[in-house]
Order: C-alpha cells, then structure tokens, then sequence
C-alpha cells in the first residue's frame, strides 16, 4: 500500500506573508513506512531548536490533485489546516503550517511541526504520524556534520590505497610527488600565460580626428548631415582574450582548482586527525597507572547479578526453561509418585549409536551417596521416553518425583524415568560457584571501598598493561609519520592553490568565459604554456583517480549541498564511516565501480545500492548494501552480507555467510526516552520489525547521542556512550550474546570519531560470523575457524605465542588448555583466544581497549562470558 503524498523539507524564501518568491526542496523526502499493525503510516523527522540560521520547514505534496487540504490533528480534539503554497519554478503545490508571520525576518513561524512529540496528520485520507525528535545542535556543529560528510566523499574518491597499509613517506591518500610536481608546473605555466596570453584584435568602431578616419557606412551619413564635425566613426580594433584557447585554459584551472582545493583540505583536514589520533593514544599510554580505580557503581550491579544467581529459584526457573525447550511434559503428582534423590556425574553414552542416553548418578543411601553393589549406576532415557540429557546439569543433586523402575546387570545398576511429575534442584555447580563469588566478591567490595575504591594491578595486569603499552608505541609512530605525511603535502598544495585562484581571478579580469570544449588548434602544439595547462589538467584527474567526468560532477553537486534534512545526512555519513573503517582499519579493498556505486548513495534516490569489498589475505569479501529491501520487506540501513572461508579451507571450495544488519538513528536522548530507551529502539528494529530475520542476524544502531546509555554495564571507557550486547541488558529486551545494541558515532567528538565504529565491525568480522561454542568447533583449541586478524590494524600477519597457559613450573593449566596466544607483527597488538568454564562459548581478548566484551568491575582485565554473564577461564 503506497502513500498518496510525500513529506519534505523546503525553504521557503517570502517576499511578504502571501507571495512567495523562491522555493528550495531538500533532495530527498522522508521515509514513509506502513504500519500494518495500526494501519497508519510513520515517518521520523528532527528539529534543531538552537540552531539559528536552519531554514527548512516540513512541508507535504499531495499526489492526487483531488483531495482534501490535509490538516492536523490537534491533542485537544480540534483540526489544524494546512495552507497552500505554489513554487513560481516547478508548478508544485506544497501544505505548510502558517502560525505567525515574522515581519522582521520575513518568514512564516510554524509552531506544530517544529515541535517535539508525535504529530498525527491526516492527508488525502490516510493517516501519518510524523514522530519529531529535537537535537541540542548549534548551527555551527550541524556545519561540522555537513564539512565531514564532504570531506570524506572526496577522501575515499580520491585514496585509492589505505594508508594503514603503508608507511611510505611519498604518498597520502593518492597524492605522491608526481601530483604535487603537476600542481607546481600547472601553476607555471598558467603564469606564462598571463605574461603573454593568446589574443585577437575585433573589429570595432569608435570616433576618431577626420584625417585618422577609416570610414564605415557611418561615417558617410555622418559626413553628410554634419558636414563640419571634427570627430567621425571609423573602423577600428581592439584587442580580446576571449578566445576558446583561452576559455578552455579558464575551464581547465578552475578544475583543477577545485581538486587542488580538496587535496589542500582533505591533506590538512587529515593532519589535524592523525594529530588528534597521537594526542589520543599519548593519553591511553599516560593514563596507564601501578594501581587501578575502580567503578563502585558497577561492582554493586555485579553483586545484585551474583546475588539473583545465589538463590536456587533462579536456576529451577533455568531448568523449566529447559524443560518446555525439551518438550517435556510433567505428569500431576500422585500418592503413587515416589522420590529419586540423585547426584548427577558426566554424561553416559551408548556404546553402539554413539548418542548421549542418560547420566552415571549416586543415589541416596541412608543419608549417603553410593551406588548400589559398588557397581556403575545410570539413569537412562530410552527411546520415546524422557530425555533429560539437556535439561539437567553434570555434577548437580536433584530430587525427582515420579514412577521409577531400578534393575541391575552384573556389573551396573540402570533408572528409568516411567513418570515424572518434578524436578527440584538441591545443588548445582553453577549455584555453588555463585555463592562462592557472591562471598569473594562482596568481601573485595569491602576492602576496596576501605581503599577509596583502589587498588594495586597484580603481575599478570602489569604484563597485560606492558603489551597494550607495546602497541600503543607502535600506533604512535604509525600516526607520527602519516601526520608528517599529510603536513608534507598541505604545506606543498597550500601556497599553490592560492596563487592559483588568483592567477584565475586575473584571467576573468581579462572578460574570458570559461568554457569546457577543447578546442584542439595550433596553439596547443606550439605554445609549451598552453600545452602544459591541457596535459597538466589531464595528468592531475589521472594521479587523482578523477578521470570520469560524472564522478567529478557528481562531487561538485554533493559540494553545493545545503543543511536541510539532517537525518538522511547523518545516515549518507555513517556509510561513508562503514566503508572507510572497513577500508582503512580492515583494509578490505573495494571492487570495480564503486566509485559509482558510492556516488549513487549518498545522491541518488535508489535503494539496494551494493558496493562490494574483498579481503583476500583474511578470506572475507563482504557486500554492503545501502537500504536493501529484506524478504520482510523492511528496509534497514545498511546491511553486510559476508562470505568467508575457513582458515583450513586451502582452496575456498565451502564459502559460509553471515548478515549483519545497522540502522543509523539520528536521535537525542529525550527521543530515546520516548521510544523507551536504547534497548526499546534496539528491540523494535530487531524483533518487532524483525530486522534480525527470526534471529538470524545480529542488529545495531548508530546514533551521535552520549546520553543514550542511562545505565553502562561494562567497565571500559566504551561502555560510557555504547552497548555491544556484551551481557544481558537491565530490563531484559535484549538478551546479550552480542546479538543487538546501539554504538555512539559523531564528528563533532574528535576524541572517540570512528573507534566505536571500528570496534563494532571488528566484533562482526572476527567474532560474530561463526558458531560461538568452542566445543562444537572442528578445531581443537579455541581459535576461529575464519582466519585471525588484528582488529587494532587490521593484519593478518600473525604470531601465535602460546597455546597455553602454564604454571611456573612449565606444566599446561588444564582448564585453559585450549588458549591461544597471538601477537601482530605489524602493530604488536596483542590477543587472545579463550573459552568460557560455563557454556564453552568462545572469548576473545584484544587488550584492554579494543575488547568488546564485557569487563569485570572488580578486575577490568578480566572479561565476562556474553552469554552468560560470568568470567570464563582466565
């Protein structure tokens, strides 16, 4: 079902309260979604109240000339219409709010749609409610949005190569010493043309002496009705260097200004980051310290978890999950219903099907555990009956309710299950390890609040912290030199750009049209100056991968954009943020015509834009897809579809997949709070609109709010501004496992910018795309099956340093016996592989700042199971 009207932003330019002069649409119209659940249609929009200079007002076009002016409907019952105006240029008819007219700056105010709140509209006879959120954006910081969208455009168009993979002093972002020699003779030539530019002398008339006179046709009819004027028309000429040479020339250095212009700023822009990327990592490295504070806060939440987990009703209630899971039916209890008390070992399993079918147990006897006759004692499930092996635990005591039949071979003793009416849990090792931390932990608690909630790092922290220094070291020197770099090229393109424009200014002195046809004379084989300006023009869009005309075009529309819808900007820079980090930090190359395809993103009005990349070294090629339509027919932002190959897989003949899905949600946090927080968005777009496909992909959202996590849930410095899914959330919308959560992502805050980012892709490259449970893996410690990369810089350069951990006596520790040490050979980054003591799901460590599990309150590096909430086997 298609709307009969869209929803834009226009700005509007009045010449008094009722006549309009000029009116400007905004490029795209608010997405507008049905609701079939209320029937209604939705749509998002944003409003920026302290940004003065922000001129757009929403304003609808209603398709069917026919219908009824569309009106508000107002809280108090009553209707609102919508006024007509009419642009002078394309005919359109748009209804806009007319609330009070402001003489002074000449406009209408428009009181209901720059409101904050839902606004209900009815239009052409169909409902919309318009949800307005309201952003605390100084006109100023909007601008910043907009420079960086721009910037980025023109960076990722002009770099082909990632400088992550690069130290080389001789070429930042596709500008090496040939462009910069170009730019310099460009200039040079440009100024010898100036001392001697190509000219024409055009026949003019003009009053001269009567002995100087070359007559025209005038001159006679002069001579004739005034016989005694001294001064008579004559032929005469002028010089002009309005010549197609010459316009040509114009067309070509404005060009090239243009891209000399971006590089200069893009060069400069890219020196401040790498600058702020130093300062950043100079801060990490100074703010390592021998002691450590600790979150009070956070170590109170972890006890309230470990508390629930101390009371046996929380794992009956994990048990009749189980059950119903399992499909097991209990029967109603009954005088005929005896009690079968157990204490559960390791699983049995059938000797000839190799399937697990039941436990070896100890039964109470008088008061004690034992096994009947010494012999081996199962409780065994047959075939049709019940089938408790992923329901009960090993190692637990449970009581059993129900009708049993016991009977015995030479060497073992079998139960069988005839009815069961009830399980109760007496003990579990989940329970007792519970209560056992619940003890060590609140007794911690008490001596670091004794402590003014500080503590000495433990040798182990202290090596861990010596590694994490290592590879900041590393980064450090890295960003130093690309910082030079980018300074190196700004310093060279600077003074040139300016001489430049003034050496174009001086041509337009000279009345010379631009004009963009070559027009292939003699001049430019004999003039070296002209020469040089053609193959100089040429050889610039070749060193800078500007060779296509459309693309270049296509950046000087994107260069004319205005601040008008803010949302759909914020979504076209995330992309642009998606495609760089997978570029720069994962060094993912991009694929034929994506130069096009990127264009047509961020300034098309189509959807399922796919632009494709490939990481060979790690075997991961991924297809990003902007606004992909799901078999759902929900339509995310962008969605990633990878296929990777195993590590094992020499040949790449078994491709596995994987879909990660992000919405870009352009909120603050009172439109957080009405859409009941970050986990309510989160649920909504993967449940209730089933972005996740049935909980098939994980989903997040990207959004520039700090404000958006009312509670962290994790010690890093992360966990301020972002939810990774690390562990269960509060309210229980969503359930951990990194399945779903929101990231902070914003220009404006040059401390965090694209980390957030980085460290989310990394957590859907290295973790995400594979079984979680390292016991179901075909490999025999806890490594991925995908080939390991470095999340810090993206290498796959890697060096495994240990496969265990060991006593220092040299003997492996036999609960982590599966662990992998790895190191980066390029950035000294180190990680880890390991496993949880509970679920057997993998953990993955990757120091102290680019982990996305979750960190322990009381030990930050230390790590929690996602699943289950608990720290595993470190």
């Amino acid at each position: 079902m298609s709307p009969k009207f869209e929803i834009k932003y226009i700005e509007i330019q009045w010449y008094d309260e009722q006549t309009v002069t000029k009116v400007i649409e905004s490029e795209y119209s608010l997405r507008i979604t049905f609701n079939e659940e209320s029937q209604d249609y939705e749509c998002e929009t944003t409003i920026y109240p302290n940004a003065d200079g922000f001129l757009g007002q929403l304003a609808i076009r209603v398709l069917d000339d026919n219908a009824t002016p569309p009106h508000i409907n107002m809280p108090s019952g009553e209707v609102k219409y919508l006024e007509e105006i009419k642009d002078k240029d394309t005919g359109r008819l748009w209804w806009i709010e007319k609330d009070t007219w402001d003489e002074k700056n000449t406009y209408w105010r428009h009181s209901g749609v720059n409101t904050a709140g839902m606004l209900n509209l009815s239009i052409a006879g169909q409902r919309c409610h318009v949800n307005i959120g309201s952003m605390d954006f100084s006109f100023e910081q909007l601008n910043n949005y907009l420079d960086s969208f721009k910037n980025d455009l023109w960076e990722l168009i002009l770099d082909e190569s990632s400088s992550i993979q690069t130290n080389k002093m001789d070429s930042a972002f596709g500008i090496n010493k040939d462009a910069i020699d170009c730019i310099k003779q460009l200039v040079g030539h440009a100024q010898k043309i100036l001392e001697s530019p190509k000219g024409e002398l055009r026949e003019v008339q003009e009053l001269r002496p009567r002995k100087a006179v070359r007559p025209v046709n005038r001159t006679f009819m002069e001579l004739v009705s005034k016989p005694n004027q001294r001064f008579l028309t004559s032929r005469a000429s002028t010089p002009t260097y309005n010549v197609p040479e010459n316009r040509y020339v114009l067309f070509a250095l404005k060009r090239c200004y243009r891209i000399i212009k971006q590089i200069r700023t893009l060069s400069e822009n890219k020196s401040k980051r790498y600058l702020n990327t130093v300062s950043k990592l100079q801060g990490q490295l100074s703010s390592f310290r021998p002691t450590v504070t600790i979150n009070r806060d956070l170590v109170v939440a972890d006890l309230e978890r470990l508390k629930v987990r101390c009371n046996i009703k929380y794992w009956q209630a994990k048990l009749a999950e189980r059950l119903a899971l399992n499909n097991i039916n209990l029967y109603k209890k009954t005088n005929l219903h005896s009690v079968l008390r157990i204490k559960t070992e390791k699983v049995s399993t059938n000797n000839l099907s190799g399937e697990k079918d039941g436990f070896f147990i100890k039964v109470v006897d008088n008061k004690d555990w034992s096994q009947p006759n010494d012999n081996f004692t199962f409780l065994k499930f047959l075939r049709g009956n019940y089938d408790l092996t992923s329901c009960l635990e090993p190692y637990s005591e449970y009581e059993l309710v129900g009708k049993f039949t016991c009977s015995q071979s030479a060497r073992a003793n079998f139960y069988n299950i005839i009815e069961l009416a009830e399980i109760r849990i007496i003990s579990t090792p989940g329970f007792e390890i519970a209560r056992s931390n619940y003890r060590k932990e609140f007794q911690l608690g008490k001596t670091l609040n004794e402590n003014s909630w500080q503590r000495a790092l433990t040798t182990k922290e202290i090596e861990e912290q010596e590694k994490e220094k290592a590879a900041i070291n590393n980064r450090i020197e890295f960003y130093s030199k690309n910082q030079e770099l980018a300074a190196y090229v700004w310093e060279k393109i600077a003074p040139k750009e300016r001489m430049l424009l003034t050496l174009i200014k001086k041509l337009k002195s000279l009345n010379i049209k631009e004009a963009s046809h070559f027009p292939n004379s003699m001049t430019f084989v004999q003039n070296p100056n002209y020469q040089g300006i053609h193959n100089g023009y040429r050889k610039l869009r070749d060193l800078t991968h500007l060779t296509d005309e459309d693309i270049l075009v296509s950046l000087e529309k994107v260069d004319a954009m205005g601040l008008v819808n803010m949302p759909l900007l914020y979504e076209r820079w995330c992309l642009l943020q998606i495609i760089i980090v997978l570029k720069e930090a994962f060094r993912f190359r991009l694929q034929k015509d994506w130069k096009h395809r990127i264009i047509e993103a961020v300034g098309a009005k189509k959807k399922d834009i796919q632009i494709a990349l490939a990481n060979t070294e790690t075997k991961r090629f991924i297809t990003l897809t902007y606004e992909k339509t799901l078999t759902n027919r929900r339509i995310p932002d962008y969605i990633i579809d990878l296929v990777w190959f195993a590590d094992s897989d020499t040949n790449d003949e078994y491709p596995q997949k994987k879909r990660f899905v992000m919405d870009a949600k352009f909120y603050d946090r009172r439109t957080f709070q009405r859409f009941d927080g970050l986990s309510g968005v989160v649920h909504n777009l993967s449940k209730t609109k089933d972005y996740s496909e049935q909980d098939e992909n994980p989903v997040f959202i990207i959004h520039p709010c700090k404000d958006a996590i009312p509670h962290r849930v994790t010690a890093q410095d992360w966990g301020e501004t972002s939810y990774l899914g690390e562990i269960p959330y509060s309210d229980g919308r969503i359930q951990g496992n990194h399945d779903s959560g929101g990231i902070y992502l914003s220009p404006i805050d040059s401390k965090l910018y694209t980390d957030e980012l980085q460290r989310l892709l990394g957590l859907f490259l290295q973790y995400k795309l594979e079984e979680m449970n390292t016991k179901s893996s075909d490999r025999s410690d806890d490594r991925t099956s995908a080939v390991p990369f470095c999340i810090r810089c993206g290498s796959s350069d890697l060096q495994v340093k240990s496969k265990s951990n060991n006593t220092r006596f040299g003997n492996p520790i036999s609960r982590t016996h599966r662990s992998v040490w790895m190191q980066c050979n390029d950035c000294n980054h180190f990680m880890s592989f390991n496993h949880c003591n509970q679920t057997n799901t993998r953990l993955i460590k990757n120091g102290t700042y680019w982990t996305y599990h979750s960190a322990r309150a009381i030990e930050p590096f230390n790590i929690k199971c996602p699943k289950c909430g608990e720290w595993g086997a470190w």
